[in-house]
Parts: C-alpha cells; structure tokens; sequence
C-alpha cells in the first residue's frame, strides 16, 4: 500500500510541478523563463536580463517554487495517515526521493532534451539566436548530474526531520 502512494504522489508531482514549466514555456519569453538555465554560448550572444524580466521570472517562478518545495515535505508530513499511523524513515525518504527524481529525470529527458535540445521549437529561442545553439545537450546532464547529490542530501533531511517531529 504505501508504494502505490509513494508513486501517486511522484506521478502527481511531476505532472503539475513539469506541466507548470511548460505552459510557462510557451506563454512567456525564454529570456523570462530560461535565461538563467542557458549555457554561457547563447547568454554571450543575447543582451542580460533586464529588471522588469527578473521581476516578473519571479512572481510567474513563485507558486510554482512553493509547490516544488512543499508538496514533498507535505506528502510526507501525510504519509502516517495513509499508512495507518506509522512513518518509517525508509519510506518517507523514498516517498521525497521518488517524487523529487521523477520530476528531476522528467524535466531532464523532456523538457530539456527532447523540447529544448532536440526538437527546439521558436518557444525556446531567444532573439539573437539560432536552434543550432540549443542543440549541446551536455549543459542540461552536467548540472543536474551535479545538482544530484545535494538534492540526494536534502531527501535525506527533510525525511529525517519530518519522521522525528
């Protein structure tokens, strides 16, 4: 029982935490959404980011980085109540694991490879740029790969914390 929640709350997540990314993909301008995220080649190419566009990454990025950050704590926080009042570390660590890397592999393989590297429509092309410059997908693999293990840390954590309290 517990793992077929721990895989409705991973399915969950990563379906409203990758579907928010991609709508805010195709309504705003990747100078708002991405500019961050893009390699050092195409940020040489295109002017920084003004105010008004980190301002406004921000107010669209903030529901979205509340839910990233309280839907696992939350879900976890739950999981004694679906599991008749036991919370084991075990499985409050791979409910928080599961969710956070199946959003990760997703946001990787799909957003990041498929639409942005691969098949690269007009939606993630700043101005001043060309599609041949989304293609390197070593910048996409290289950082989450990295960000793995503090993500790995914190899953940790939380699950630590939340078990005690």
């Amino acid at each position: 029982m517990p793992f077929t929640i721990i895989i409705f709350n991973g399915l969950l997540y990563t379906l409203i935490g990758a579907g928010y990314l991609l709508i805010f993909m195709v309504t705003f301008n990747p100078r708002i959404w991405g500019y961050q995220d893009y390699p050092e080649r195409i940020k040489e190419k295109i002017p920084p980011q003004t105010r008004r566009e980190r301002i406004i990454a921000g107010l669209v990025g903030m529901p979205w980085l509340f839910f990233i950050l309280a839907y696992p704590l939350i879900s976890t926080a739950f999981l004694e109540t679906e599991v008749g009042g036991e919370r084991p570390f075990e499985i409050a660590f791979l409910n928080m694991f599961f969710m956070v890397f199946l959003f990760f592999l997703v946001d990787l393989v799909v957003l990041d490879w498929l639409i942005i590297s691969k098949i690269t429509p007009k939606f993630v092309i700043i101005d001043g740029t060309s599609p041949e410059d989304y293609k390197d997908f070593s910048h996409h693999y290289k950082g989450h790969l990295i960000a793995s293990i503090p993500l790995t840390l914190i899953c940790v954590i939380f699950s630590a914390i939340i078990v005690v309290f």
